[in-house]
């Protein structure tokens, strides 16, 4: 209790002002907590919401709606399986005609909806006593109680639960589990933690032991697969460029794109024209090109954008299975 206590008179002197704290109602929560996976609070984030909620005000709406407008609101935000899933969410309710899940156990059985969105959505919301155990979450309580076992272990993380569920606060669970991820966004943070300002520091185990930035422990076995992007540009003199429409079962399908080159090595400018050739049929004159690396959890991609200029009608030459024409306007 006296955790929980001092936990939330921080919170409610500390908490950022972000517009979805001003609601319960599940769907704006909802809203954002998508918006929130796999990413941090930024003013991006904040403008992306608010534009959403102004065009999507309800689940009604949503589930009205075009996905290629869902995903158009989206835009920005990458990741847009999770748009998909929320847009799926709303699209069920409706066609099945059922109220918003209000528990835990109920919201999880939707696509999208993991054990974090779903704890969250329904402590904030519904005041369900269910821990909402995120990164934040498991850095804060890994630090408190010298937890040493890899929290990204499945199994790590139903322990945290185990152990949250026992000072979380019954009859404020909801702000107790925001108060949580505030610590660990201002105070607790992976870098450069403000112990001293911490509400719970004198009773916090690595405070105390002075093994604050031994925790939390991260177990990730790498196998970094390195892989070569070409993005082809192509424009012809009628300002005719070529789009493709993506029709793999992925996380991107029915998105746009340029055409792309991949690679298992690095190719010259002119193995690049020479495999422009045989996809396309037509002549390069002119090419310039960007590059940049991007470095993920298993992979790192080395991403060429290969700006080309060709004197051909793209409209007589290009192959139309898989690609699009589109004309610029100045």
């Amino acid at each position: 209790m006296d955790f929980s206590k001092k936990i939330i008179n921080w919170y409610k002197k500390n908490h950022r002002k972000l517009p979805w704290r001003k609601t319960t109602n599940p769907y704006y929560i909802l809203v954002s907590e998508f918006m929130l996976q796999q990413t941090r609070v930024s003013q991006t984030i904040i403008k992306s919401y608010l534009n959403f909620i102004k065009k999507f005000p309800n689940l009604e709406k949503l589930a009205q709606a075009e996905e290629k407008d869902v995903l158009k609101k989206w835009e920005g935000l990458g990741y847009y399986s999770r748009a998909k899933y929320l847009h799926s969410f709303a699209k069920k309710l409706k066609n099945g005609k059922n109220f918003f899940p209000v528990k835990y156990q109920e919201l999880i059985k939707y696509k999208g909806i993991g054990p974090y969105t779903g704890a969250a959505v329904a402590s904030i919301c519904f005041h369900e006593i269910i821990p909402a155990i995120d990164g934040n979450a498991c850095r804060v309580f890994s630090r408190y109680f010298g937890i040493s076992n890899n929290i990204t272990s499945s199994t790590t993380k139903n322990m945290f639960r185990i152990i949250v569920s026992k000072i979380i606060d019954f009859e404020h669970p909801g702000i107790f589990n925001q108060a949580i991820m505030d610590l660990g966004s201002i105070l607790c943070t992976p870098k450069n933690p403000k112990c001293f300002l911490c509400p719970i520091k004198n009773s916090c185990f690595s405070i105390q032991n002075g093994t604050v930035h031994k925790f939390p422990v991260k177990k990730i076995k790498k196998f970094i697969k390195h892989r070569f992007f070409y993005y082809i540009f192509i424009r012809d003199r009628n300002k005719n460029i070529c789009l493709n429409k993506r029709f793999n079962k992925d996380i991107w399908r029915g998105l746009y794109d340029f055409p792309l080159i991949e690679s298992k090595k690095n190719l010259s400018i002119h193995e690049i024209i020479d495999k422009i050739w045989k996809i396309f049929q037509i002549v390069i004159y002119n090419t310039s090109i960007y590059k940049i690396e991007h470095k993920l959890t298993h992979q790192i991609l080395s991403i060429r954008f290969i700006n080309c200029e060709t004197l051909q009608d793209l409209k007589k030459n290009i192959l139309f299975d898989n690609f699009f024409l589109y004309h610029l306007i100045k």
